[in-house]
């Protein structure tokens, strides 16, 4: 098969246009309708409709990819925020054996500090690469290493938000399970953590070779 046969191309479809439907996508576990597909049939896209140039859809598809891992991040920090605000409440709150709050327990201060130490990191990281994203800097690499990182430290504290929560937290219809679920999908959605590792691996790669002239 021919390279140009081979090749994918971008284009725009009003969602108007005869032969084109919007149809609902699968329900993810959160239970958030968040997910649509397009489904084209003997629609008619005129050439005008294309968007950059004849073959160069992967091209424009992957150059986006980058920008939503990063502007994912932001969404899911803001519900870690959330995850460690109710925590904190919690610990204040509950009591345990003696009437003295959780938050008088040792190892329960530790999963706070973790927590919120996580957040801090994972939100000044994630800060850095938006601007330089914004000052038009090439930021696969620190996309990856955001994606990776912010989902993996959403999960931990969200995590550990469950065991503090206790029953509570495995019971459907609380906010903190609500969260959990919502949080384990970001490990997946917009490339695997695995993908991210990848990724990393192979613009670091990259970069060397371009450094030594290999």
């Amino acid at each position: 098969m021919h390279d140009r046969e081979a090749a994918f191309s971008a284009f725009l479809v009003d969602l108007d246009s005869a032969g084109c439907a919007v149809v609902d996508g699968a329900t993810p576990m959160s239970g958030e309708h968040i997910e649509s597909d397009i489904v084209l049939r003997e629609c008619f896209v005129p050439e005008a409709n294309l968007l950059g140039e004849e073959g160069e859809g992967m091209r424009i598809a992957l150059g986006r990819v980058t920008t939503n891992r990063l502007l994912h991040c932001p969404s899911v920090l803001g519900a870690v925020r959330r995850i460690i605000a109710l925590t904190r409440e919690r610990v204040l709150t509950r009591k345990v054996a003696g009437g003295r709050p959780l938050i008088e327990l040792q190892a329960i201060q530790h999963k706070l500090a973790d927590m919120a130490t996580g957040f801090y990191a994972a939100r000044s990281m994630t800060r850095a690469a938006l601007e330089a994203l914004d000052a038009g800097a090439d930021v696969r690499t620190e996309a990856f290493m955001c994606k990776l990182f912010v989902a993996e430290t959403a999960f931990r504290i969200a995590d550990e938000a469950v065991q503090v929560f206790g029953k509570d937290g495995l019971t459907q219809g609380t906010e903190i399970e609500f969260l959990f679920r919502k949080i384990r999908m970001f490990r997946v959605l917009t490339g695997t953590s695995e993908v991210q590792r990848n990724g990393i691996a192979k613009e670091l790669v990259r970069g060397a070779q371009e450094r030594t002239g290999r």
